[in-house]
């Protein structure tokens, strides 16, 4: 049983079902939400999905049906779910160009019963971090913006900055406010750093460097720009 769940073949939809998993139980806890209620688990459940899987679809207000909690849960699952995304395309970019030393990783794994998987970790470490830095530069800058424009005080523009950086980078289409970009539509500044995104992400990939995603829409609601 564990040799067939180990299978290549079937850890990544093992991976992405156990983290969906997590987040569904975790969004259907009452701490999940401001009020004493509980989550409907369809409605844990579909977010949880939807973050996972950074398809940015979702049935409730992140900004206001979520709490605190709830909304790390959700940045942590489109966290999960955008570096799986990255990584798989990464490792097919390399395998397609070649620079990926498949073959010997055959050989070894038929020779050894084994798979070397040494070149698919440096892969992965150079993935994460190069979305991490991505991810803290962008975060830092929206988060000067959110303090310049809506008059956050420094922990919650830097919290706002980093969810929606994340949720940018990873093409999740999550925010922390009601409405989308319409309050910043003619903001060149917050524009310039979220639309572009999808770009940078291509290049920022270390299958660019021999070792993927979209920019999603950034929110603002309660603040009006000037």
């Amino acid at each position: 049983m564990k040799r067939t769940l180990m299978h290549p073949t079937r850890i990544v939809p093992f991976a992405f079902l156990m983290a969906i998993t997590v987040g569904t139980i975790l969004l259907s806890l009452p701490v999940s939400t401001p009020g004493p209620t509980r989550p409907p688990i369809l409605t844990a459940a579909f977010t949880s999905v939807s973050a996972v899987c950074v398809t940015g679809l979702t049935t409730v207000d992140t900004a206001t049906y979520w709490s605190p909690f709830g909304q790390v849960v959700v940045m942590c699952l489109i966290q999960v779910g955008g570096f799986g995304i990255m990584t798989l395309a990464t490792l097919l970019g390399l395998l397609v160009s070649g620079r990926l030393r498949l073959s010997s990783s055959l050989i070894a794994q038929a020779e050894t019963h084994t798979m070397n998987i040494g070149d698919v970790r440096h892969v992965v470490r150079r993935v994460a971090i190069t979305m991490l830095a991505f991810e803290a530069v962008f975060a830092l800058v929206l988060a000067g913006r959110f303090r310049a424009r809506c008059d956050d005080a420094w922990g919650e523009a830097l919290w706002h900055g980093l969810f929606h950086s994340i949720s940018a980078f990873n093409n999740a289409g999550f925010a922390l406010y009601s409405d989308n970009l319409m309050g910043f539509v003619s903001d060149a500044w917050i524009g310039s750093r979220s639309v572009p995104r999808s770009s940078r992400e291509g290049w920022a990939s270390p299958c660019c460097s021999s070792s993927g995603g979209n920019g999603a829409d950034l929110a603002c609601g309660p603040c009006t720009p000037g």
